[in-house]
């Protein structure tokens, strides 16, 4: 939630809070009972929903860059013997499908280097492993890279996953303020004028619950036009 959803909410909570407190005023006003019934339940979903729009993806974004610095570390390397052993053998296709620089691969997108890492994991499994150990890999490091990069897809899905919730939680927010906001000004605020006659202790408790705290900008108003 941002600054002024958490001074909102707080508000709603105050308003639910109060009005508990006043049983005998709330059995006055039946339809207004009701409201802040409602206005308790949209406020305990907010507050659920917005535990799980906070959790971040910083796990997940860790081991995904520890996991990618990895696997351009075992693409570099193997992509690099795969392709001096094409040269060995004039194999120029070979070497266009290997052809991946560190300087190049460190700057891949994603997708890109997933792709390229298909590739040359394909490509590897084409060559015998006493070849590719003339060339420094072993059939163990083949293994390891081919571990590295399912890991490494299956952590990039569970990001794009863990952005898309929080993206959904933020949407269904926005709807429970809207609700809420609503629900406040057009049906409690009206009927809780006859509290002003019917039970003033109670309509000064709920109106200082109404009232919404909130420091956002700190820019100064600009004076008014000289009449």
């Amino acid at each position: 939630m941002n600054n002024y959803q958490i001074a909102r909410q707080a508000s709603f909570i105050l308003i639910d809070n109060e009005a508990k407190k006043f049983p005998g005023a709330l059995s006055l006003i039946p339809k207004f009972a009701a409201g802040i019934n409602r206005l308790g339940v949209i406020s305990t979903q907010i507050d659920t929903l917005s535990i799980e729009q906070a959790k971040n993806i910083t796990g997940i974004t860790g081991d995904k860059n520890g996991l990618q610095d990895s696997l351009i570390d075992y693409l570099v390397e193997v992509s690099g013997a795969i392709h001096s052993y094409a040269v060995t053998k004039n194999d120029k296709i070979l070497m266009a499908k290997v052809d991946y620089k560190e300087s190049i691969i460190s700057h891949m997108a994603q997708a890109d280097l997933i792709a390229a890492t298909a590739i040359v994991l394909e490509e590897a499994g084409k060559i015998t492993p006493e070849d590719l150990a003339d060339e420094g890999i072993s059939a163990a490091e083949i293994i390891e890279f081919g571990k590295v990069y399912e890991q490494f897809k299956l952590v990039t899905s569970d990001s794009r996953v863990a952005v898309i919730d929080r993206s959904a939680y933020t949407r269904k927010l926005a709807d429970l303020f809207a609700e809420a906001t609503d629900l406040k000004k057009n049906t409690l605020d009206r009927l809780a004028i006859q509290y002003r006659r019917k039970d003033p202790e109670f309509y000064q408790k709920y109106k200082a619950a109404s009232t919404v705290i909130y420091h956002g900008s700190s820019k100064t108003p600009a004076a008014p036009a000289a009449k």
